[in-house]
Order: structure tokens, then C-alpha cells, then sequence
């Protein structure tokens, strides 16, 4: 399954520059030069690729329009095995060796952590639309690192309605074990103990599993009737056809996966996840001029709609030219500056960038497959509004 996954990956060797420069000819100083330094090998390479293609679109739609404020943006795409000392040595070598002022498609929560204690140093900003670890906009922060995707709480606040609703009473967790799948099973838990649930397994499985046998089989001996998963990727693509293999779905009511099952995986997973529960950060039929635009410019380049990977990264590319707009400078001070508590129009509607920790406020949507075949989609189920999902700022992100 992995190698599929990684099939699609045509991005740069780790610590190679591309040749890409959507539209720029690389050597106007005025150029605002974004360095992408997704993961290119194992399970998450797949949304490491389509990560770039947001930050492609965004480029390719702004500088066919002139650039932002006059300044066209020059994509210069790196490449890591999502391991943060590798991810620092390449953001490093693309702000002294490519003269890189941001930096985006950063993966894995671990990476932004020390990469965030790096960035005051590097005199670079950095987009993250895909850590979603609390602890980012906490104890983690940094004035140099601005929060795109929803963190845990946000989504999982989102999902605590819905909660008890779900068919279902015994409650097992399924996680990734390193940050974002820690953070996650603890919120839920609580969540759900609120709801009147019962959490009767929790189990972690290291990050690139291929063999869910037996933890699966210790779900199955819980007595759990109902799942939540938090599997990424190749990970998810092997827990969801083993938990077929077994059978689980004799036993259990309700999946709900937390960033497991999406959009590119639905060909390969096929009808069994049908009815599967996940949360959706992105809907791709918000009714905006904007998020239209986008849809119809990604859809033309790559052949398919966007998912929340994709869309999540262009978000961030939205986000950095509106602080650029908003600054008049490409200086990331004067960027950061700009930033702060900046409302702006986006694919999301209208969202704003908290000052106290950086986190774009922006709703969080639970969605269902349906359909089957080629026809599986998410229905939107519920959508919750920032103001309801989004936690106080922590005291202990010190700006």
C-alpha cells in the first residue's frame, strides 16, 4: 500500500532544489521566494505531494495576475523524510543557500516543533497546514510561526457534539504514536467521557505500521462497539483493509477516523469505508467566490478536486500573501507584523490570525462517506464555527 502511496511523489531528492519557479526568473531580490519542504518517502509522501500542489496553484493564480504587490513568488521545493533534524538542515540550507523568506508544507507536528525553536535564528516565517499538535500554538510557539490547519482541540471541539450521536458506547483508540496522535487521544477521551462514553482500549502503533493484526485483535477483545482512528496515510490504508480482513465491522458501529480517511485514499479503500465518520477541515463545496476559484484552477491543473492537504496549503499561501498585502514589504518582520490579528476573505470565508498564538480561526466540519465505487464522497454533516471549537490562548505561548 505504501508504494502506491509513494508512486505519485515526483518532488526533489531530500536537500535538492527544484527547478520550478512558477513564473519567476530567480534572481530579482524583489522575488518573494517560499521554500516547500514536504515529506518524499513513506507513509505521508502522497499528501506531501499534493501539499505542494496548493502552494503551486496559489503561486501559479497570483503571478498570472501580476504577483502580490507587485512581487512574483518563486516556489523552491525541498524535500525531507519528516524527520525534524533532517527538516532542519533543509530549512536552513534553503534560507542561506536559496535566499528563502518562508516556508511551508512542513508535515508532521514533531518537524514544526523544532523547526519553530529554529525560526527567530533562520529570520524566516513559517506556514504550518498540517501539524495540528496543541502544543504548537502553546508552549512550541513562536512569533515567526503561523498555525494554518486546525489544531486537535479545535477539530475534536468540533466533533464533541456529534459525540453522542454516533452509535456506539465502548469506545476503543487506535493512534499514531508521536505527537499528534498523543494529543489527540487524550482529548478524546475526555470528550467522550463527557458525552456519557466509555474508553475501554487505547493503543499507540509507531508511525509507517503495516501489520494492525494485533491490534486489532485486542480492540476486538475490548468489547469496543465503536472506534476512533487516528492513522495516517499508508498507515490508515492498512489499518482500514486489515479491520475488513478481521471482520471488525461484525462488532464495531462506528468508526470515526481524525484525519484517516480521505478524498486520494478513496479509490484504494474502496465501499468498506462507507459510513466511516472523519473530521473534515475543508469542505470543497463552500458556496464563495473564492474557494470556486480555487476549486476550478486545482481541478484544471490535477485532474481532480482539492482535499483539505491541498486547499489547507493554498489557506496558507492566502494567509502570506494577505500579510504581505496587508505589510506593503516582503520583510518577515514587517510580514509577522502585518499579520497579527489580520482578518481577511479566503477559501474558508472570512478568517482571522489570532495575535496571541498565531492560530487562524477558521469553522471545522464532521463529514461521512457515502456513495460507492467511483462515486465516494464526504457529506458534511455538521460545520462548527471557530468561535465555539477554538480554545483561549495558552499562557504559555510567549510571543
Amino acid at each position: 500500500m505504501a508504494v502506491v502511496l509513494v508512486l505519485g511523489t515526483t518532488l526533489a531528492a531530500c536537500g535538492s532544489a527544484s527547478s520550478n519557479d512558477s513564473g519567476s526568473d530567480g534572481g530579482d531580490d524583489s522575488t518573494i521566494k517560499i521554500a516547500l519542504i514536504p515529506p518524499t518517502s513513506g507513509a505521508l509522501a502522497q499528501f506531501g505531494t499534493d501539499a505542494v500542489k496548493g502552494w503551486q496553484v496559489a503561486a501559479d493564480m497570483v503571478n498570472a495576475k501580476g504577483g502580490i504587490d507587485g512581487h512574483k513568488v518563486e516556489l523552491i521545493t525541498k524535500g525531507t523524510d519528516a524527520d525534524p533534524a533532517t527538516t532542519i538542515r533543509v530549512a536552513k540550507e534553503a534560507v542561506t543557500q536559496d535566499g528563502a523568506q518562508f516556508i511551508g508544507a512542513v508535515m508532521t507536528s514533531p518537524e514544526h516543533a523544532a523547526l519553530n525553536a529554529q525560526l527567530a535564528g533562520m529570520g524566516a516565517l513559517d506556514f504550518n497546514a498540517l501539524g495540528k499538535d496543541d502544543a504548537l500554538v502553546g508552549e512550541q510557539c513562536s512569533p515567526n510561526a503561523f498555525h494554518i490547519v486546525q489544531t486537535s482541540s479545535m477539530d475534536l471541539n468540533g466533533l464533541a457534539s456529534s459525540i453522542d450521536e454516533m452509535p456506539g458506547d465502548k469506545w476503543a483508540i487506535m493512534a499514531v504514536d508521536y505527537a499528534t496522535g498523543h494529543s489527540a487521544a487524550d482529548k478524546f477521551t475526555e470528550e467522550a467521557e463527557k458525552a456519557g462514553k466509555t474508553i475501554v482500549s487505547t493503543q499507540f502503533a509507531p508511525l509507517n505500521t503495516t501489520d494492525f493484526g494485533s491490534y486489532i485483535t485486542k480492540i476486538k477483545d475490548s468489547g469496543a462497539d465503536a472506534v476512533f482512528a487516528v492513522e495516517y496515510g499508508a498507515d490508515g490504508v492498512a489499518f482500514v483493509k486489515q479491520a475488513e480482513q478481521f471482520n471488525l465491522s461484525s462488532q464495531v458501529k462506528t468508526v470515526l477516523g481524525f484525519n484517516m480517511v480521505s478524498e486520494p485514499l478513496f479509490p484504494t479503500l474502496g465501499d468498506s469505508i462507507v459510513g466511516y465518520y472523519n473530521n473534515v477541515g475543508y469542505d470543497v463545496n463552500a458556496d464563495n467566490d473564492l474557494n470556486q476559484e480555487f476549486v476550478d484552477a486545482y481541478t484544471k491543473a490535477n485532474g481532480s478536486a482539492p482535499y483539505y492537504v491541498p486547499a489547507d496549503n493554498f489557506l496558507a499561501a492566502e494567509t502570506l500573501f494577505a500579510g504581505i498585502e496587508k505589510a506593503g514589504s516582503t520583510d518577515p518582520d514587517d510580514v509577522a507584523a502585518a499579520l497579527n490579528d489580520l482578518t481577511f476573505d479566503s477559501i474558508d470565508g472570512s478568517v482571522t490570525l489570532r495575535g496571541a498564538d498565531h492560530q487562524l480561526l477558521r469553522p471545522s466540519y464532521l463529514g461521512q462517506v457515502e456513495g460507492s465505487g467511483k462515486d465516494l464522497s464526504f457529506k458534511i454533516l455538521s460545520s462548527a464555527e471557530a468561535s465555539t471549537t477554538t480554545p483561549e490562548p495558552s499562557a504559555d505561548c510567549k510571543m
